[in-house]
């Protein structure tokens, strides 16, 4: 998504991805339209943009700026998980930018950040769903300590799951008083002085509990057969290694082809590329001018034309 209104990896985005006139885009995080707008002007004169957000405010300011593109824009209020049912046919590129978008981070009254006391809510789509307050208040230690490991790799978080489990029971109050203070508390009384380092990981693995990021990204992977055209390229921006990691092995995956176990050669061609050998990151320009890019990790895989 778009991070202080610039979009991240614009040019390498561009590059690699490669949108000529008249193609399809699947912009599965549609966020405040930076890269939409991009690929709205490079797809001209009569290109599509499907758009999804599961957030309604991004969406509709989103809207607001698309708005002189017309009908070469669709929009959608939706996790990007379910992108098959709002499809008719398949696209040629489908572009994830995962994360955080600035509103996300700037408003603090959505609880994504631990720099402002706020609601503890953490959740894209407010409609539906616990937010991060609820999720506490309803599991148990040892389910707590799972989130903390394996979304946040934190160290002693068995220690820090019961300290946030007998805060969060040991108080009646109702559920729009549980702020992100509370949290804080609980990772300052356990860590100390190295809380500073530890909150980020704390916060980034509630809010990827609260939102299941790591099944939407599983779920999107899994359909790109049935959302890409033949010679179709998808690429995905992630900010974390848990994300990244899932990216690698599933390109890497459709990238391999099968190998007859008698002769050792190949029975079966890959029917997908890798275009990008290894994550793009950032350059030290970028970075400059917008330190939120940072941890972004660019991948690109294209489906192989047919014959």
């Amino acid at each position: 998504m778009q991070h202080g209104h610039v979009s991240v990896l614009h040019t390498e985005v561009l590059a690699l991805l490669a949108p000529r006139p008249g193609e399809t885009v699947l912009d599965c995080t549609l966020g405040l339209g930076g890269h939409a707008t991009t690929f709205l002007n490079v797809t001209a004169p009569d290109g599509l943009l499907i758009g999804l957000d599961a957030d309604s405010v991004n969406l509709t300011e989103a809207r607001k700026r698309l708005q002189p593109y017309g009908s070469r824009l669709e929009t959608h209020c939706m996790n990007f998980r379910d992108a098959l049912t709002v499809l008719t046919h398949p696209v040629d590129i489908v572009f994830a930018d995962l994360g955080l978008s600035s509103p996300h981070l700037d408003d603090p009254e959505r609880g994504f950040t631990f720099r402002t006391n706020a609601p503890l809510d953490m959740r894209y789509d407010r409609s539906t769903g616990e937010s991060a307050a609820e999720l506490l208040l309803s599991s148990s230690v040892e389910q707590i300590t799972k989130v903390l490991r394996e979304f946040g790799e934190i160290q002693r978080s068995h220690q820090l799951a019961k300290e946030l489990h007998l805060h969060f029971h040991s108080d009646t109050r109702s559920l729009s008083d549980w702020k992100t203070d509370d949290v804080v508390q609980c990772v300052e009384k356990v860590f100390t002085y190295r809380a500073p380092k530890v909150l980020p990981q704390v916060f980034q693995a509630l809010r990827i509990a609260v939102n299941d990021e790591l099944g939407a990204v599983t779920s999107l992977l899994d359909t790109l057969p049935r959302l890409l055209n033949p010679g179709g390229r998808v690429g995905i921006i992630s900010y974390h290694s848990l994300e990244d990691r899932l990216v690698k092995h599933a390109f890497r995956t459709l990238s391999t082809p099968e190998i007859d176990e008698r002769t050792g050669q190949v029975s079966t061609a890959a029917s997908w590329e890798l275009v990008t050998r290894k994550a793009v990151t950032p350059s030290a320009q970028e970075l400059e001018g917008n330190p939120r890019s940072r941890s972004a990790k660019f991948r690109v895989l294209r489906r192989v034309p047919r014959a």
